[in-house]
């Protein structure tokens, strides 16, 4: 046999090409998906159905540690009646069954009083059957989430820590987190449901980051867009208001404290309005606006690389990997 020097060198440049390009990869990767603004049509709903539906597949196939909903699980212009929820829910259980953190949008409830409704619910009332359909009937959506945590006086705000990774929910919807276009509800009983909520998040947070050392990393996710510039430009909220406000300024500064308190990478993801975009907003804060409502019919894969501090997350698209935008600007 002859032994050809330039086929040896070429070998081994090969080789040594492929051993790189591995070890560019994260190989402490850890993968999410989230879903928000879906499903609002027959369309969406094909995309989500198993077994040939083609986000069902795609889910599937990245075998996330966890899939988030950040609410608004149905069209807004579809009445929320009981049986309408009932559908939605088992179509989102069989995505990913037992392995699904859902927080409340305000398609889910809020909206559910809008006059040109066929049937106009009593929002709060909407509330209560949600929260207990949701985190009381089984299917639970949590049932093989080992450990996963959930705060006594609020259900609905979950916390799951899997291999130094923390993902929680918050429940801060739209709508001017309910502060505004209370049609059917008791307009005193209604604010002292958004305050208690509004303190029970608050309190969620501090119980997050007492448990900051066994994470390397946050992940919160909720459904109102707390960034949109119509909310930065609004006048705050009082408890009067039955207009649009801006209801969630103490929220951004919270977000801005915890991540210089904790000193970890911090994600804060929502849905709402229908950029999907990413961006880094302070030192340790990163804003993914997720994709979803009809803008973007997609889902959204979040790579946590531990081993990464200057891109620790990375962002992409399932149907379409070259999102999301970066930098919002909606």
């Amino acid at each position: 046999m002859t032994f050809n020097i330039y086929s040896w060198q070429k070998r081994c440049l090969h080789i040594v090409f492929l051993l790189l390009a591995s070890c560019s990869s994260p190989l402490w990767a850890q993968t999410i998906i989230i879903l928000a603004d879906t499903p609002y049509s027959d369309k969406e709903k094909s995309m989500l159905q198993g077994p040939t539906g083609i986000l069902y597949r795609l889910i599937n196939e990245a075998s996330p540690s966890v899939v988030m909903h950040l609410g608004d699980f149905k069209n807004g212009g579809k009445s929320c009646t009981d049986d309408l929820l009932r559908e939605h829910k088992a179509l989102l259980t069989q995505i990913y069954p037992g392995k699904i953190i859902y927080t409340p949008g305000d398609n889910d409830w809020t909206d559910c009083d809008r006059m040109f409704l066929l049937y106009s619910f009593d929002e709060l009332e909407r509330l209560n059957f949600l929260t207990k359909l949701m985190f009381h009937t089984p299917p639970l959506l949590t049932k093989n989430l080992p450990s996963i945590k959930t705060q006594p006086e609020q259900i609905e705000n979950k916390l799951w820590i899997n291999d130094r990774l923390a993902v929680s929910t918050l429940h801060i919807v739209g709508t001017s987190n309910g502060r505004a276009n209370i049609g059917k509800s008791k307009h005193e009983n209604a604010i002292k449901r958004v305050d208690e909520r509004d303190e029970n998040n608050l309190a969620w947070l501090k119980t997050i980051e007492d448990k900051s050392k066994n994470f390397d990393a946050l992940i919160i996710g909720f459904q109102a867009d707390i960034y949109q510039q119509s909310v930065l430009e609004s006048d705050a909220c009082d408890n009067t208001s039955l207009k649009t406000c801006d209801a969630f300024a103490f929220y951004r500064q919270a977000f801005i404290d915890l991540a210089k308190r904790l000193n970890k990478p911090v994600l804060i993801s929502h849905g709402d309005t229908g950029e999907f975009c990413f961006e880094k907003l302070d030192n340790n804060l990163w804003h993914l606006n997720a994709a979803g409502d009809f803008r973007y019919i997609d889902a959204t894969k979040v790579t946590f690389d531990k081993e990464s501090s200057d891109r620790p997350f990375i962002i992409n698209g399932l149907i379409n990997p070259n999102l999301p935008n970066i930098g919002c600007s909606n």
